[in-house]
């Protein structure tokens, strides 16, 4: 079959592929570009991006300063195509300056998740964006669009469906974890479609995030009838992909049996694999550090068992012993570490 192109708001891509935002550094402007120049929707992870020293004393402002600069840089690496977003996590403490200034650098689309989104429209205000808020069940997309509604008279231009397989931070409970055969991506499909129905927003495109590696992972989803996918995982390897090479060996060598769960300081379930970090936070150990970031409304310092933001930087920079390592159950097909332009030409007619 020939892939249908993804249409959103007044945005359009070849191949109905957006890609995960996926913080510290990794969904940078040279990833975000590549897939744009492929084909697909590139997206800047927000989280992280800043001068760690800088960042120590204004966290603030020099986000938004790196945020700003990585936006222009994608911008001219995709040669000034679209469509360019960022992905903005709900959790943040700077998620309002985040947002502003997403919308003041003129970005194309903007993700959220990691919670509900419910003032995202209020930052956004009037501005040509789509907005894409994540969801992983039909109840807390019920919550959304009615808030929506209510506050802002705003719909969603598309909505992303987490199934329990999927990689990073989770929106399901411990139980659904362990018995995903009651929240599957395509239960969730119907459940998400129903609530659309009944409010009148039919015709939202709605996007699965799960497992996805591969044309055939783009098809199935299709067929359940979602409207394009959000690929993460296997594009974290790719050339493209913002982090050291030696953290992208770690995804390369790593079988299912390596993926776990834990609780994340950000409050949720992450899904990651059992590398040295996980094993010690699973002991019962905890990691020592400072806080001068207070970078997420959710995590309490004294009370978690390490600094994410600490542990994303050092997978960032390929140290192994100390890195968080999130992703996807599908983590077995990353065979290599390969140029993003490989996974698309398989997508071609």
């Amino acid at each position: 079959m020939k892939l249908p192109s993804l249409k959103i708001r007044n945005l359009e891509s070849r191949f109905p592929v957006i890609q995960a935002g996926m913080g510290v550094r990794i969904g940078n402007s040279v990833l975000s570009a590549a897939v744009i120049r492929c084909g697909g929707y590139g997206t800047i992870a927000s989280v992280g991006l800043g001068d760690i020293e800088k960042s120590k004393t204004d966290f603030v402002n020099e986000s938004n300063r790196v945020l700003a600069e990585e936006i222009i840089k994608a911008r001219g690496l995709a040669g000034g195509k679209k469509p360019l977003g960022v992905n903005i996590m709900v959790a943040l403490s700077n998620y309002k300056e985040m947002v502003e200034q997403s919308v003041k650098s003129g970005v194309d689309f903007i993700i959220s998740g990691a919670g509900l989104p419910i003032p995202l429209p209020e930052y956004v205000g009037n501005a040509d964006i789509a907005l894409i808020p994540v969801v992983s069940s039909g109840r807390a997309l019920t919550v959304l669009l009615s808030a929506w509604k209510r506050k802002y008279n705003r719909v969603p231009d598309a909505v992303i469906v987490e199934g329990p397989f999927n990689g990073g931070h989770l929106g399901f409970s411990l139980d659904q974890i362990e018995h995903p055969e009651t929240c599957t991506i395509d239960i969730l499909f119907k459940d998400v479609k129903n609530v659309m129905n009944d409010m009148g927003y039919g015709k939202i495109p709605v996007l699965a995030a799960e497992m996805v590696s591969c044309r055939g992972g783009i098809e199935k989803a299709l067929s359940i009838g979602y409207d394009g996918v959000q690929i993460g995982t296997y594009f974290i390897a790719s050339e493209e992909a913002g982090l050291d090479r030696k953290s992208k060996e770690v995804y390369v060598n790593s079988k299912r049996e390596d993926v776990t769960v834990i609780k994340s300081p950000v409050g949720l379930p992450v899904r990651v694999l059992n590398t040295p970090l996980v094993r010690r936070v699973l002991s019962g150990s905890r990691e020592k550090f400072s806080c001068p970031y207070r970078c997420l409304r959710t995590c309490n310092p004294g009370k978690v068992p390490f600094c994410i933001a600490k542990a994303l930087l050092s997978t960032w920079r390929g140290d192994v012993e100390n890195g968080l390592y999130m992703t996807g159950c599908n983590v077995e097909s990353i065979t290599e570490i390969y140029p993003l332009e490989k996974f698309f030409k398989t997508l071609e007619d």
